[in-house]
């Protein structure tokens, strides 16, 4: 098995407890969770994730953190992989019964949110191979890729 197929399933499995983990926590005399609040919560765990992993990255190429080749490896793998997980998270039930963020000209303009969804999939892909070159030049402008894949849809569909 591949480093990277095993991350993958790491990553997968701990997403998978973190939902299951989540009802059992809750007090009994709770409702259950409406279809859209799970939803939100899957879209905003994989918002997180982006977030958690692109940190690292831009404190390594802003010189912020010192710079450890192998974890900006890693981390520019995983946001490709979690990349893929974001349009999955805005389905037509979406749009509200939780607090959230987007705004709901999302699915509005569906088409344009899927069409930037595509583009920070492709950034983040093209990311995780640059990274693996080791140029640093080359990774702080694909990191400058994929923060204008994510500033393009923020500042359209994201509420401050």
């Amino acid at each position: 098995m591949t480093h990277a197929v095993s991350i993958s399933r790491t990553i997968t499995a701990m997403i998978a407890l973190a939902f299951l983990a989540a009802p059992m926590a809750a007090q009994s005399d709770q409702a259950p969770k409406s279809k859209a609040e799970r939803i939100i919560e899957y879209r905003q765990a994989a918002l997180t994730l982006l977030g958690w992993n692109i940190g690292p990255v831009a404190g390594m190429v802003k010189g912020e953190i010192p710079w450890d080749q192998k974890a900006l490896e890693m981390h520019a793998m995983r946001l490709a992989q979690v990349a893929p997980m974001i349009a999955e998270g805005f389905p037509a039930d979406s749009q509200s019964g939780a607090p959230t963020d987007a705004k709901p000209e999302i699915w509005k303009n569906m088409d344009d949110f899927q069409a930037k969804a595509r583009d920070l999939e492709v950034a983040t892909a093209r990311f995780a191979e640059t990274a693996k070159g080791g140029d640093r030049k080359a990774i702080a402008a694909g990191l400058g890729e994929v923060g204008g894949a994510c500033k393009a849809c923020h500042d359209k569909y994201r509420a401050d």
